[in-house]
């Protein structure tokens, strides 16, 4: 019996124009690139210019109404010949794609988010075969079906996206490029085999009370007759625990093993990561022809929803304990998805653990993420809660409901095993605006989606992936007979702070779980001049609004910034301004739900990352950099947190512990003029539970609008303070500082302490600004007089310290008012 041969066929190909669409310039053959995608191969080429600079979105717009070819050879030798087999595997598919084999079909594909597999023994010939991918233009597509069958609506800018299944926000979004690409954006491979193989390997995991561990493994063969499957299980240390074979035939098999007492697998909040590895064999006279390896974790997650007297729950239970969720939303972290490699998803991910995050929640219109995602998400400890990708559309379900069982049983299949993965989620906002938006007069009565999102879906989970949980949509009620986005019940998403009032309004809303929320800032000022050049880099110029997709964005913005600063009119002090609102917007929002805890149980960000330079709602620009927002989301998501509520005419102390360690409070509150001066202390104290919460309210005080409030003692934890202002900062200005600067290194950081004479609201420093790849540990720091705060500062040297604290580098609130350098003492 000869082992399978395996070639990966990413070498040797170029780029044709197939079809040249009306007004776009005619192009020579070029390089591709496989994986990869037709934009990135033309920018390589130097055909069009970068589509994230400038107004060039707009410039190469041409590119996505051409249709394209992508021709490549392989070689058949001896080794494939021996084999009974030989099949031609795409991993991913962009998407309308005509595959040939020396001139023949072999297949016509719609779908990029699944794997494919064409037999070809038949076409392929002994020595060099042709090989050629020609992919249609997807807006066209798009556009003809839209016109041939009606209107299913959007809420995203009116483009169909909606009758293909290619990645949602290709077609742009409110944060994203319209910059719809086609091409080969995952592995291609030629496999030849004989008599057997193994399909998709499905570990269903179980752990009981006593830490026994079990695994039934499913695995799907292709085979001509019968085999044996081997399963073993090899613990962290490399010991194996468990061992079977079977033999069988057909196309499936189970296999059971008792794994014995296990480590249990926790979110990184709550405890270790321990992973087992999964090794499965298919022999065949005694001869192994194929193999796969996977890692497994024992652990148990459950969607609690049991009713109450107000609603009913939402939320996750870890191997049996309530787990208040530290979400953030994920997006593709390029529009370009074939340019995620695995250290990008590592970085990115460990940004989001860095600050607090132990979920992250793959939106419904972006992609499902390369397995890299989640073995990084596994072996770091954060919980993914998985969207199908449906996302702010009605769906015509005849025309694409056997591509969504077959892409939802492909990915299903092929995501299951990742312990990371806690939740099925049916789609991203359809129930919403299949009951708010004025979508039903437009359907008239057409299916639009919820025969996928509450039959086929949860029926395909409960067949392949049975032991973890479904939920038909976010946000969604549990019942049709409840509003899709009520707070009693289900998980909700918050935009009306966003799009309508103000930030503070948060503390209007009591959710059981808060699945989406967020506010705009722009990236970073050095992110910006990257991108964009020196005359575009204000308000009014076209370059800003090509960046900047929401809808009324920047006014959003203004109506953040102008009760708390007025008009700021300097271009580096708005960029600034919009920064703080944006953070202060997390702090309010997530705070203040973290203080309902255990009615809310749960709040998820929107959102974490970019997939390019633009004004968003992310805390991490496209350049990785982190926003002052990242700092503000670290510091609310804290395991243990103290913070002011306002709960009618009284402020409250909140300590809410989500350790499992008991957490005693002993400090004061104490309000305090904008001098320094002590306007009246009390004491607190406060005993607070493992995953406990408890509360304390202040007497009443009185004082000038100016004054502060802080609860907390710097020398127990400085990032742990809560602060309570009594105004808004036009209202009651805080005097202009002097400030005094100490500098010293300390390995290969430069710490830099803060001293001033009054108190000083957000202050931060910008080190990119100085030098690019500079970063800092903290931002928007409140400063008490006399009380020096320091900044351990990246990838700079000591005699930057001028730049670093002055203007542009520096700035407090005191700056949006004076664009004075500020003073140095």
């Amino acid at each position: 019996m000869t082992a399978p041969v395996t070639a990966h066929l990413h070498d040797g190909w170029t780029l044709h124009q197939h079809r040249r669409a009306e007004g776009a310039p005619a192009v020579e053959p070029v390089p591709a690139t496989v994986p990869g995608g037709v934009f990135t191969d033309l920018l390589a080429a130097g055909v069009i210019p970068d589509p994230f600079e400038s107004t060039n979105e707009a410039a190469v717009a041409w590119v996505a109404g051409c249709d394209w070819r992508f021709h490549g050879e392989f070689t058949v030798d001896d080794a494939h010949l021996a084999h009974d087999h030989l099949e031609l595997c795409f991993d991913g598919l962009d998407t309308l794609a005509e595959i040939s084999i020396n001139d023949t079909i072999v297949a016509v594909t719609e779908n990029m988010h699944r794997r494919y597999r064409f037999d070809v023994a038949a076409l392929a010939r002994p020595g060099v075969n042709t090989i050629d991918v020609v992919v249609r233009s997807a807006t066209d597509a798009a556009e003809r079906r839209r016109e041939r069958e009606g209107v299913w609506p959007t809420a995203n800018f009116g483009r169909p996206f909606n009758y293909i299944r290619k990645m949602a926000c290709s077609w742009g979004w409110d944060w994203g490029p319209w910059l719809t690409d086609a091409g080969m954006w995952r592995p291609v491979r030629l496999v030849a085999w004989s008599a057997a193989r193994l399909g998709d390997v499905r570990p269903h995991v179980s752990v009981d009370a006593d830490d026994h561990g079990r695994l039934d493994v499913e695995v799907d063969v292709a085979a001509t007759g019968g085999a044996t499957v081997a399963v073993a299980v090899v613990d962290p240390d490399g010991v194996e625990v468990g061992r079977h074979d079977v033999a069988f035939a057909g196309d499936r098999v189970r296999v059971a093993l008792d794994v014995g007492v296990v480590r249990r697998w926790w979110p990184h909040t709550l405890g270790d990561q321990p992973l087992y590895r999964l090794d499965v064999s298919l022999l065949q006279g005694g001869q192994r022809v194929d193999e796969r390896s996977m890692r497994v974790g024992f652990r148990t997650v459950e969607l609690d929803t049991t009713p109450d007297a107000t609603g009913s729950a939402f939320r996750f239970l870890v191997n049996g304990r309530p787990m208040f969720v530290h979400g953030i939303n994920w997006i593709p972290d390029d529009v370009f998805v074939s340019r995620i490699d695995a250290e990008r998803y590592r970085e990115r991910i460990g940004q989001a653990i860095d600050a607090n995050v132990d979920l992250l929640r793959v939106w419904g219109g972006g992609i499902y993420e390369d397995d890299a995602f989640y073995d990084a998400c596994d072996e770091l400890g954060v919980l993914v809660w998985q969207d199908f990708l449906f996302a702010c559309a009605a769906y015509p379900e005849h025309l694409l409901a056997d591509e969504v069982k077959a892409e939802a049983r492909d990915n299903v299949s092929r995501l299951m095993h990742h312990t990371s993965l806690a939740i099925w989620n049916g789609n991203n906002e359809n129930i919403w605006g299949f009951w708010d938006w004025a979508w039903q007069e437009v359907l008239d009565g057409r299916p639009w989606g919820a025969g996928f999102y509450h039959e086929l879906l949860p029926s395909v989970c409960a067949e392949l992936d049975p032991g973890r949980p479904y939920w038909p949509g976010s946000p969604f009620s549990g019942s049709t007979d409840v509003a899709p986005n009520a707070d009693a019940q289900g998980c909700v998403h918050v935009w009306d702070v966003w799009n309508q009032i103000d930030l503070v309004r948060y503390r209007d809303r009591t959710p059981r779980f808060a699945s989406e929320f967020g506010w705009q800032a722009p990236p970073s000022v050095r992110t910006l001049e990257e991108y964009l050049d020196p005359a575009e880099l204000n308000r009014s110029s076209d370059a800003w609004f090509t960046h900047q997709k929401a809808a009324d964005g920047d006014l959003k913005l203004d109506r953040g910034i102008e009760p708390r600063f007025g008009a700021v009119d300097d271009f580096d002090a708005f960029c600034y301004a919009a920064q703080v609102v944006q953070a202060r917007a997390i702090r309010t929002g997530v705070e203040h739900f973290r203080s309902l805890k255990p009615y809310c149980m749960g709040t998820v960000w929107w959102q974490l990352n970019d997939c390019w330079p633009v004004t968003s709602w992310a805390v991490i620009d496209s350049r990785t950099r982190r926003k002052p927002a990242w700092y503000a989301l670290r510091d609310a998501y804290r395991p243990r947190l103290l913070t002011v509520q306002p709960r009618g005419d009284r402020l409250v102390v909140f300590a809410i512990n989500d350790t499992d360690r008991p957490w005693h409070v002993a400090t004061e509150a104490v309000r305090r003029s904008a001098t320094g001066d002590v306007v009246s202390r009390e004491p607190v104290e406060l005993a607070v539970a493992p995953d406990g919460i408890a509360s304390f309210t202040l007497a009443p005080t009185t004082g000038a609008r100016s004054d502060v409030l802080t609860v907390g003692d710097v020398d127990d934890d400085d990032d742990g303070r809560a602060w309570w202002w009594f105004a808004l900062d036009r209202e009651a200005p805080l005097p202009a500082p002097n400030l005094s600067f100490d500098a010293l290194h300390d390995g290969d950081d430069l710490v830099v302490t803060v001293t001033s004479d009054v108190v000083v609201r957000d202050l931060a420093i910008f080190p990119e600004r100085v030098h690019p790849d500079a970063t800092v540990d903290r931002q928007l720091v409140h400063l008490l007089p006399r009380e020096p705060a320091t900044f351990r500062i990246s990838g700079v040297a000591e005699s930057d310290l001028d730049a670093l604290t002055t203007l542009p580098a520096l700035r407090h609130t005191a700056t949006l008012t004076s664009l004075d350098r500020p003073t140095k003492a």
